[in-house]
């Protein structure tokens, strides 16, 4: 049971603060790791806290993975639809609904949330909505999304607060209000000239959804090539894909400025290889790389060490510098994908059980949700 104590004066009006709640297990952010940890720690009979600023399930069940291939598919369905006279099913003109798209994405992520929520109450796990920073080591304070403010003590701690996504220093661009992957994947419109600024896994999937969608779609990649990352030849190819499919590509482009407003009317000056160009579009979606959420929110206090991307210094073990305070996923500088964070959980668990796991010997497999134009 909680109680409020009175702890000091201030201008003659008295400041309550929680008394604090002591758990065994502490998680902050409900991301896969984090969520397996928690009810796996909670069925185990341990007292647990879950605190979650916002997406119940985290990135991947709000805004990320599922809500993308949803949006995908439905993309798909419009490209087929539109080539279906090609295989002998004749239609007449196809017309997108994306206000039917995007809420049929909602309720695909409403599910999944109903689904967290009754996962959580199984598990015995407490899920708190608010925002947390720490003011020592291993003790959260909370501000709660519905008012008031508890404070959380916890003989182990978990950290999984996630990424998110990086807007470039570039004139103008900040100002311009740009779309990210999760302003995108709430849009009901196609935007008339979507401009993507990155080459990338994310900025590829959404160029091909929305010119499936129907909208003009340029991306600016400052390499050489897109998807850099992989082997020549799979770039190649889906540079080829995505030519074929209408969309716009500058190789080695570097973004200078941007004027307008994203949703609106924008101009973006860019620098190619033979010379500058400008570029009109309706709308910006910035797809250039990812940011750790560990600033704001007292990592320092807790006695947590950041790399110098700002991400969890960890090790093999995913353990922080501070004692009995792990990493999971994004934030400790795991590869970015679902799977891999469900695997930091797995090593976390075996070693508190008295394993000896670590981070260095496994292979991480991956995929992109492109699809190729259609066979002949």
């Amino acid at each position: 049971m909680r109680t409020a104590v009175v702890s000091e004066f201030a201008y003659g009006k008295a400041i309550c603060m929680s008394q604090p709640e002591r758990f065994e297990i502490l998680v902050l952010g409900s991301g896969t790791g984090g969520k397996l940890v928690a009810w796996h720690m909670a069925r185990s009979g341990r007292r647990t806290a879950v605190v979650e600023r916002r997406w119940i399930g985290g990135s991947c069940v709000n805004v990320a993975c599922m809500p993308s291939k949803n949006e995908i598919l439905s993309a798909k369905v419009a490209h087929l639809a539109r080539h279906a006279g090609q295989y002998g099913t004749v239609t007449n003109s196809v017309a997108v609904d994306m206000a039917t798209v995007r809420r049929r994405k909602r309720e695909m992520v409403e599910r999944q949330i109903a689904r967290h929520q009754q996962d959580y109450k199984a598990s015995g796990a407490e899920l708190i909505m608010g925002s947390g920073h720490f003011m020592a080591p291993k003790t959260l304070e909370v501000t709660l999304n519905d008012g008031g403010t508890r404070v959380l003590v916890a003989d182990k701690v978990f950290l999984n607060v996630g990424t998110h996504a990086a807007i470039p220093n570039v004139p103008g661009l900040d100002a311009a209000r740009p779309l990210t992957h999760v302003d995108a994947l709430e849009l009901d419109y196609s935007p008339p000239h979507l401009v993507v600024i990155g080459g990338g896994y994310v900025g590829l999937e959404m160029a091909q959804a929305y010119r499936r969608f129907g909208s003009d779609v340029t991306i600016i990649e400052p390499g050489h090539r897109l998807m850099g990352r992989e082997d020549i030849d799979v770039s190649q190819e889906m540079q080829r894909i995505l030519s074929e499919d209408g969309i716009q590509v500058l190789l080695e482009a570097e973004l200078l400025q941007v004027r307008g407003q994203s949703g609106e009317r924008v101009g973006l000056v860019v620098r190619t290889a033979s010379g500058e160009q400008n570029i009109d579009g309706s709308d910006i979606l910035v797809a250039a790389g990812r940011v750790p959420n560990t600033t704001g929110i007292g990592l320092e206090e807790a006695g947590v060490r950041l790399d110098s991307r700002g991400y969890v210094r960890v090790n093999g073990r995913l353990e922080t510098s501070a004692p009995d305070v792990w990493a999971i996923g994004e934030c400790a500088g795991s590869p970015q994908f679902t799977h891999i964070s469900e695997d930091d959980f797995r090593i976390i668990r075996d070693n508190l059980a008295g394993g000896n796991r670590n981070t260095r010997d496994r292979l991480v497999a991956y995929c992109s949700s492109q699809i190729p134009r259609l066979p002949t």
